[in-house]
């Protein structure tokens, strides 16, 4: 378990608003904490109509002349946006709920005429509570403000201000999302890009912008959802990408990257940015630099969009075979408890190969080290959990383990945007109550048939051997990245599966893509 961090951090990087003390937490002040008859905060959900007029929410608004800041064109409700406001009473149907109560105040926009919008901005909102309750350490408050920061040209954008406490101290974090009322679609901030090619270069442009930063890891930078999540313009039409207290920064042993050095920002010049920018992205610059907002939608014409993923998510690259036509020999090669700081090394490997590999990922490693973890997403390799603690979970009761199985999913998603899918039990201790928990979260528990025994302080040929003797079609093999034989090994291991015309694969391919619930393998009786 990572180590608490002794005094609670203020945001106070450039253009970040410094945060005095926890009073001012959840949401941007205490001033905006919306209290009922007798000073009492509301519960429940809330619905007002306010109106108004367009010019004080103008002087209101946030982001001015700085260039550093994305455009805010109002910050309250009125006319045709109306307002939610959330508890921690609507968020109990999740997974797991801590026993200790973590205040929970949302507030988020509704707009009378663009309904898939503000479902969406609530949607997201739910999975954010989900994610901060079971994926931080002893989480104390989450507050999420909003901000209209686009209106016009059919197109809406929304950014959300988030401000969350843990055992680590205060730290924000800040997401836009946008709405193009003629296909009726809620995008995410990467779809102000055209693709996955112009992110990649938008993300070479920061990494150059940051490379001498040195309260920036650069090999936290990689070009995936959740790292791009707020992106917008600033009063003079530069594109603005702004990074989360702390996701960026170098790794601490036994801590999370620390949230000290603020909010980091990088302002692409117009010219630059244009050549990259969607359709979407077009519209959505204009419609930042209104003097008045216009939220009338036109009507809707063509989808939304249908099923593409937006730029920022991938899926395992893996080869298009089918493991069960009785002539393809496929095999997974399945990494536990990382990310540590050899995790790098083995990617290099990977990537040198060609390899496509699953990482089983701890709890602590995970907060510890996102930077590796967001790279072995980008790179197209699978990403699951290996639980929170190290622990057997086999020996704890069973109202410990919803928790168990929930941290490492909520803290990837934090980190990448993506959903896991699958499960291993520390050591492969599992039993009926270890296997409900996981099924009832819709994931696949997912062992091994072929132990390396590298945990066993071999050495590297003796860990070759166990794989390469033991290997068959449709294997799994269990091997682990902190140890530095494995790594050493991993060359050898995969020119001699390849000389015996194995091909590489996720677990979920060679398991053939199983529903949410199922138990691989089914006979599995093992506890090393």
């Amino acid at each position: 378990m990572l180590l608490p961090s002794g005094a609670g951090a203020s945001a106070s990087g450039r253009g970040s608003r410094a945060l005095s003390s926890s009073e001012n937490a959840p949401g941007r002040t205490a001033a905006r904490r919306r209290k009922g008859p007798g000073g009492r905060l509301w519960s429940g959900v809330l619905t007002v109509a306010l109106t108004l007029p367009l010019a004080a929410c103008e002087e209101d608004a946030a982001g001015g002349d700085d260039p550093e800041s994305i455009t805010v064109l109002r910050a309250e409700a009125g006319d045709t946006i109306r307002e939610r406001a959330t508890g921690p009473e609507d968020y109990e149907g999740h997974p797991y709920v801590p026993e200790t109560e973590v205040e929970i105040s949302v507030t988020l926009p509704e707009f009378t005429n663009a309904e898939p919008f503000t479902e969406a901005l609530a949607a997201r909102a739910d999975e954010e509570v989900q994610d901060f309750r079971a994926g931080t350490r002893d989480p104390v408050s989450l507050g999420i403000e909003w901000e209209l920061v686009a209106a016009s040209d059919g197109v809406l954008g929304v950014r959300l201000l988030r401000t969350e406490e843990d055992m680590h101290g205060l730290r924000e974090g800040y997401a836009t999302y946008w709405y193009d009322g003629t296909a009726r679609h809620a995008a995410y901030s990467t779809e102000l890009l055209a693709g996955q090619e112009e992110l990649a270069a938008l993300n070479d442009i920061v990494r150059e912008n940051l490379s001498e930063d040195e309260e920036v890891d650069p090999d936290s930078l990689f070009p995936v959802l959740r790292t791009y999540d707020s992106i917008g313009f600033n009063g003079d039409g530069d594109l603005v990408v702004e990074f989360d207290d702390g996701h960026l920064s170098p790794v601490e042993e036994g801590h999370v990257p620390s949230a000290e050095f603020g909010r980091k920002v990088v302002v692409v010049d117009h010219e630059t940015a244009a050549p990259l920018l969607s359709d979407l992205g077009e519209r959505a610059h204009r419609a930042s630099l209104v003097d008045e907002t216009d939220l009338a939608l036109p009507p809707a014409e063509g989808d939304d969009g249908g099923d593409v993923p937006p730029p920022g998510v991938f899926v395992p690259h893996v080869p298009d075979v089918d493991c069960y036509d009785g002539a393809t020999r496929c095999v997974a090669l399945t990494f536990d408890d990382g990310p540590v700081e050899t995790t790098p090394h083995l990617l290099d490997i990977l990537a040198e190969e060609e390899v496509t590999a699953s990482f089983f990922l701890n709890g602590g490693p995970t907060l510890t080290r996102p930077g590796p973890l967001r790279r072995a997403y980008a790179e197209g390799h699978e990403i699951a959990s290996h639980g929170d603690l190290h622990d057997h979970m086999n020996q704890m009761d069973a109202a410990e383990l919803p928790a168990q199985v929930a941290a490492v999913g909520a803290m990837i998603r934090r980190q990448t945007g993506h959903t896991v899918e699958l499960f291993r039990p520390p050591f492969g201790a599992s039993n009926e109550a270890v296997h409900e928990a996981i099924a009832d979260q819709e994931m696949v528990e997912t062992m091994w048939t072929v132990d390396s025994q590298d945990w066993q302080d071999l050495k590297r040929d003796e860990i070759v051997e166990n794989v390469v003797g033991r290997v068959e079609p449709g294997a799994v093999v269990l091997m682990h990245d902190p140890l530095p034989e494995t790594l050493v090994a991993v060359p050898e291991i995969i020119e001699r599966l390849r000389e015996l015309d194995y091909v590489f694969v996720t677990p979920t391919q060679a398991m053939g893509h199983p529903d949410p619930g199922y138990s691989f393998p089914e006979d599995w009786d093992g506890d090393w």
